[in-house]
């Protein structure tokens, strides 16, 4: 981890992977939108295949890149960025997001303000300016159920009555967008790399409120995120790691009777979801199904801790 004086005020990093249009969008946002402070801009290629590398170079040759060989992941790849970053602050940011002018200066503002924050991070809105969830309380069995049913829209109700004043203190917002110092990112020792993608934000998040600092949500300013837009084209890499993530966060912070239970939960519907589509005769949703449920049947606590 890079702990240099920071040179500049802000570091904008991205991890891209075969999102050459979605990067290019992004990158043209953040050129149009963020004037006056100076900042530098760092991606991350996890080995795409489809020429980002070069289209970034050539349509924004100040961009700093890292072309890797291999994806590494997403949380890896934020830390290598993040290593090579001068910034005083880090602004992650997914490669499917489009930045309206003001938002990182706001963001930086907020931070600056108060000053028991560790992680400020904007509203988050979907393509056509509707809400789009992106806190939460500390995952657990409980948590994630409200998350899954009922929260998104209860959120979104309060949104539209509130007119957006819903700014809070959350247990954790979103790795789509938020500033954190650098001097922090790096104290903490950045992303857990134990998990490969998803979930490495929650637990940022509860390392950052460990050290007694807090995670603010703000809704004076937003981005938009084309949720999904950079992973649902590849479930057969995300869905096993994303359950594997999910298993390895309840393997930290949770009891093994937690854990058993998630496990037993996630094993019995991977099943029946391969029973169906047997039935249906959907080799593909089959053959991404049974990878999962393989990725949940190895892990283990023990082996991954």
């Amino acid at each position: 981890m890079n702990e240099a004086a920071p040179s500049i005020p802000l570091s904008i990093i991205l991890v891209n992977y075969n999102t050459r249009d979605h990067t290019l969008a992004c990158l043209e946002s953040i050129q149009a939108n963020l004037h006056g402070l100076e900042h530098e801009i760092i991606v991350v290629d996890n080995a795409s295949e489809d020429e980002s590398i070069p289209a970034i170079k050539q349509n924004f040759p100040e961009t700093k890149t890292l072309a890797l060989v291999e994806n590494i992941g997403y949380a890896r790849a934020n830390n290598l960025a993040a290593a090579a970053a001068s910034g005083r602050y880090l602004l992650i940011l997914n490669c499917d997001t489009q930045v309206p002018p003001g938002t990182a200066e706001h963001l930086i503002t907020v931070k600056e303000q108060r000053t028991d924050c560790g992680i400020v991070a904007p509203l988050l809105l979907h393509e056509d300016s509707t809400f789009q969830l992106s806190f939460g309380k500390d995952l657990g069995l409980a948590s994630e159920f409200f998350l899954k049913f009922i929260s998104p829209r209860w959120y979104r109700i309060l949104f539209n009555l509130k007119r957006g004043r819903i700014s809070r203190t959350v247990d954790w917002v979103s790795g789509a967008c938020f500033l954190i110092e650098s001097s922090l990112f790096h104290r903490l020792g950045g992303f857990d790399e134990n998990f490969f993608i998803y979930i490495e934000d929650a637990d940022l998040c509860r390392r950052v409120r460990l050290q007694k600092l807090q995670v603010y949500y703000t809704t004076a300013v937003h981005i938009t995120h084309y949720l999904g837009g950079s992973t649902s084209r590849y479930p057969s890499l995300v869905l096993p790691h994303a359950k594997r993530s999910q298993l390895y966060y309840y393997c930290k912070y949770h009891s093994r009777l937690s854990l058993s239970f998630l496990s037993i939960y996630q094993k019995l519907r991977f099943r029946t979801k391969i029973a169906l589509s047997r039935l249906k005769q959907d080799k593909t949703s089959r053959a991404i199904y049974e990878k999962t449920l393989q990725a949940i049947e190895e892990f283990s606590c023990e082996a991954d801790t």
